[in-house]
């Protein structure tokens, strides 16, 4: 039976209720180029990247010419409208903090994630879990997004800078098939929690829960 050192917390739609506003967000900016994305195509296609992919995905198939700068400037204006507005009406997933705080005592815990650093922290910082996780590689540290695996295997990498661990080793939580693909990418096994997507679009996960205590029991089973 695989033992787990390393769980990886996937942060908006696995820490933070946050899809919906980070949703309006993108509307926000994208409505100027008179566009709108549709929930529906936010969840099929647009869901697992980061800020930057998301704009140059959305535009590219839109028939819609951006430049560098504009996406840029674009990434900017849609986090300070996210931090000022919408951040507020995030909450944190009831059981999550629980199950953090349990599984600190027995794994190294980090965070991988698509969502801005400062952002992760300032959620984290005021929910008093900021030292609980190792390391946190956010969009501020990829040059790829999920489903790419950099992320995850950023993770390991700092982590390592002081602990051996192998990519068989590491389990990840994710709500996505995209941050599914991701860490099955990086050789790591995956819980997913139906926080987002029905069972049947998680199905490449290596198991699936439906909340926090099924992931407490799984992890603490292949400690």
């Amino acid at each position: 039976m695989t033992s787990y050192k390393l769980v990886i917390f996937d942060f908006d739609g696995v820490i933070l209720d946050s899809e919906s506003e980070h949703f309006a967000a993108f509307n926000f900016i994208i409505k100027k180029f008179n566009s709108l994305m549709t929930l529906e195509e936010y969840y099929k296609k647009y869901i697992s990247f980061d800020d930057k992919a998301v704009f140059q995905n959305f535009f590219h198939d839109n028939n819609i010419m951006v430049t560098d700068k504009e996406i840029k400037d674009m990434i900017i204006e849609k986090n300070n409208f996210f931090e000022l507005k919408l951040m507020d009406n995030a909450k944190i997933f009831p059981g999550v903090i629980k199950l953090i705080k349990e599984l600190s005592i027995n794994f190294i815990l980090a965070i991988g994630s698509g969502a801005k650093r400062n952002e992760i922290i300032n959620i984290l910082e005021k929910h008093r879990i900021y030292n609980l996780f190792e390391t946190i590689i956010s969009a501020d540290e990829v040059s790829n997004s999920k489903p790419n695996p950099e992320t995850y295997l950023k993770v390991l990498d700092n982590i390592n800078d002081q602990n051996t661990i192998i990519s068989s080793e590491c389990v990840v939580i994710e709500d996505t098939p995209g941050g599914i693909k991701s860490a099955k990418s990086a050789n790591m096994d995956c819980v997913a929690i139906t926080n987002t997507f029905d069972s049947s679009k998680l199905n490449l996960a290596d198991v699936v829960v439906d909340n926090y205590n099924e992931i407490a029991k799984y992890l603490f089973k292949h400690q």
